[in-house]
């Protein structure tokens, strides 16, 4: 997973894909959205663009739709 690819969230799990202001919720799950950047701490995280916000995801969490 690279910069820029479109992906899908497919875990509905809020201890992988954090929301990155704001209070938790769940209004990531099931949407498309796109890779802003890619943090390596002891898995790969993403940070990703949604529709509804800017979320932090687990690579487990998504998948990648369409590579960039």
């Amino acid at each position: 997973m690279n910069v820029g690819d479109l992906i899908r969230v497919v875990k509905n799990d809020m201890s992988l894909v954090l929301k990155e202001q704001g209070a938790k919720d769940n209004k990531f799950f099931d949407q498309f959205g796109i890779i802003l950047s890619t943090h390596n701490y002891s898995r790969r995280w993403y940070r990703i663009s949604l529709p509804a916000g800017t979320y932090f995801a687990r690579g487990d969490s998504i998948e990648v739709i369409k590579k960039c």
